[in-house]
C-alpha cells in the first residue's frame, strides 16, 4: 500500500487544495481545503499547523497569507486551530451564526455536550480535555446564514443535524461541494445539540444541488455516483433508527438502560475502537447518541416518553 504524504497538498480542482488531516484525519484533525485564487481561504484548518504550514510552502506560500477561515461547524476538530491561525495572518473567521457561540464561549461549548446528564464530573474532564488538545476561545469576526455567498463565490448551505451550525460550502460553477461532516459513510450523534431529523432533512436538501465533487473532513473525495450515494446514506440512518426501535424491549425504559442495550448491540470492532479513543467519555457519546435516536423515534410517533419517578423513560407506541 503506498503512503501518503500528508504535507504534499493534493489539488483536487482548479485554485483549490486539499490537505490531509495528522492522526490519519481523526480527532483531533480533520482534512483542510485550500482555495487558492484572488484570495487564500482555508476551510476547516484543523489538519494540524505543521501540515498545514508545509502544504502552505509547497504552493509557495504561508499561514500569514491566509485570508479567511471557513468553519463548517463549531466541533473542535474543526476549528481548534482558529486561534493560532489567526494570530499568525489576521485572517477573518467566518462561521454560522448558531454555531459562532461555541467557539466564542467555552462554556457554551462545553454545555452541548451535555456532560452532567452522565457525571457531573465529566464536564470538568471535558473542560480539562479540551484545553489539553489547545482549545482556545475566539471571537469570529463574520457569521453567515443560509444562502449566503461568501469570499471566493462559495454559497452556504445550511446542513444542521450533526451540529445546530453545520454548513456546507457550494460552489455552483464547478459543482463542488466542501461538505464537512457529511462524509457518506459515518453518522456521529453524541452532541446534545444533534439531531437526526435534521441530519434527514440535510440529506434531502443536498440532493437538490447538483455535485459532481463533494469533499468531506474525514474521508476521501468523491466524485462519482454522488446522488445515488446520498440516498443510500439516508438509507442507513432511517435503518440505523429502525435498527434501535426493534432493540427496544417492551415496556417503559430509561435512557441509561436504552444506552446499555445499544451500545451492547454495536459490533466488537466498533466496540474497541471507541473504547481506545477518548475512553472516559465514550459511553456518554454512546448515551447521546441513543438519546438523539430516540427523539427522533419519539418525533415520528414511534416511542411514548413519560416521566415515571422524576425519570425520562421511553416505551413503544
Amino acid at each position: 500500500m503506498e503512503l501518503i504524504d500528508i504535507s504534499v497538498p493534493q489539488q483536487v480542482a482548479d485554485n483549490l487544495y486539499l490537505v490531509r488531516g495528522e492522526t490519519n484525519a481523526l480527532f483531533p484533525h480533520c482534512h483542510t481545503y485550500l482555495f487558492d485564487e484572488d484570495v487564500l481561504i482555508a476551510f476547516d484548518p484543523q489538519c494540524g499547523i505543521n501540515a498545514l504550514q508545509e502544504a502552505l510552502q509547497e504552493l509557495g506560500s504561508d499561514i500569514s497569507n491566509i485570508n479567511y477561515i471557513f468553519n463548517t461547524h463549531f466541533h473542535f476538530d474543526h476549528s481548534g486551530s482558529n486561534n493560532v491561525i489567526k494570530q499568525k495572518s489576521g485572517a477573518e473567521i467566518y462561521i454560522h451564526e448558531i454555531d459562532s457561540v461555541a467557539i466564542a464561549h467555552l462554556e457554551e461549548y462545553v454545555k452541548r455536550y451535555g456532560m452532567t446528564m452522565t457525571d457531573e464530573s465529566l464536564e470538568s474532564e471535558w473542560k480539562k480535555f479540551l484545553k489539553n488538545f489547545g482549545f482556545k476561545e475566539v471571537q469570529p469576526d463574520h457569521t453567515f446564514q443560509d444562502g449566503d455567498i461568501l469570499p471566493g463565490g462559495f454559497e452556504v448551505i445550511h446542513t444542521p443535524g450533526h451540529a445546530p451550525g453545520h454548513s456546507c460550502f457550494y460552489k455552483s460553477e464547478s459543482k463542488i461541494l466542501i461538505s464537512g461532516d457529511i462524509d457518506l459513510k459515518s453518522i456521529w450523534f453524541g452532541n446534545l445539540s444533534s439531531s437526526v431529523a435534521d441530519y434527514l432533512n440535510s440529506i434531502e436538501k443536498l440532493k437538490k444541488f447538483d455535485i459532481e465533487l463533494m469533499l468531506p473532513s474525514h474521508s476521501e473525495p468523491i466524485s462519482n455516483n454522488i446522488s445515488q450515494m446520498l440516498e443510500l446514506y439516508q438509507q442507513h440512518l432511517i435503518n440505523r433508527a429502525e435498527k434501535i426501535y426493534n432493540l427496544i424491549p417492551e415496556g417503559p425504559h430509561t435512557l441509561g438502560e436504552l444506552a446499555e442495550i445499544v451500545f451492547k448491540s454495536y459490533p466488537e470492532k466498533k466496540k474497541k475502537r471507541l473504547q481506545t479513543r477518548q475512553t472516559q467519555f465514550m459511553f456518554h457519546f454512546a448515551k447521546i447518541t441513543t438519546l438523539n435516536y430516540l427523539n427522533y423515534l419519539e418525533s415520528s410517533e414511534k416511542l411514548i416518553k413519560e416521566s415515571i419517578n422524576g425519570e425520562d423513560s421511553w416505551q413503544r407506541t
